[in-house]
C-alpha cells in the first residue's frame, strides 16, 4: 500500500513538473523522502519503493532505457544508507534531528553517487556528478523539511516493530494504573 501510494505520487509529481515547468533545470522527486522514511520504518524493504519510484519517475519523464538503468541503480544505491541506521541505531536516529537529517542527506548522496556510477558505465562523463547533485537539490530540500515535520508525528518516522512494542507497553502501563 505504502509503495503504491509512493509510486503513484512520484509519477504524478514528475508528470506535473515536466508539463508545467519543462524548461527548468531542476528535477523534483519524492524518492529521497520515501526511501528515508521506509528505511526507518521497515529497513531494507526500502529497496521495493526505491525501484518502483525510479521506474515511475522514468516512465513519467519519457526516459530512454539507459536512464531507467541509471535511476534504478541510483535508488538501489541509496538503500545502502541502511548501514548508517544499523551503525547509529534507528532509535538514536529517530530521536535526534541532526542524525535524522544526516540519514536524509546520506540517502541523497548515495542516490546521486549510484546514478553517477551507472552513467559512467553507460558512457557518461565524469562531470555528470555535478549535474546529478544540482538537478535533484530541490528533492533533498523537500525531504529534509518533510522528515523534520514527520518526526513529530508519533510512529511515522520510527521502526515499526519498535513502535508497536512501545504502544503495547504504554497500553499495559495504563491498564496497571
Amino acid at each position: 500500500m505504502f509503495t503504491a501510494l509512493f509510486t503513484i505520487s512520484e509519477y504524478i509529481v514528475t508528470l506535473a513538473a515536466n508539463k508545467w515547468f519543462p524548461a527548468q533545470p531542476y528535477v523534483f522527486s519524492l524518492s529521497v523522502l520515501f526511501i528515508s522514511l521506509v528505511l526507518m520504518r521497515w529497513g531494507m524493504f526500502a529497496i521495493i519503493p526505491a525501484i518502483a519510484g525510479a521506474i515511475a519517475f522514468c516512465i513519467a519523464s519519457g526516459a530512454e532505457a539507459q536512464h531507467f538503468f541509471i535511476y534504478i541503480a541510483g535508488s538501489v544505491f541509496a538503500v545502502f544508507s541502511y548501514l548508517y541506521l544499523k551503525l547509529m541505531g534507528k532509535e538514536n536516529v529517530r530521536k535526534d534531528a541532526i542524525r535524522s537529517a544526516i540519514l536524509v542527506i546520506l540517502v541523497y548522496l548515495l542516490m546521486q553517487t549510484g546514478r553517477w556510477i551507472a552513467s559512467l558505465i553507460t558512457g557518461g562523463g565524469v562531470g555528470t556528478i555535478v549535474l546529478f547533485l544540482t538537478r535533484d537539490s530541490l528533492s533533498l530540500l523537500f525531504a529534509l523539511i518533510a522528515i523534520t515535520i514527520l518526526r513529530k508525528t508519533d510512529g511515522l518516522f520510527e521502526d515499526q516493530k519498535a513502535y508497536l512494542l512501545r504502544i503495547e507497553e504504554e497500553k499495559d502501563a495504563r491498564r496497571n494504573i
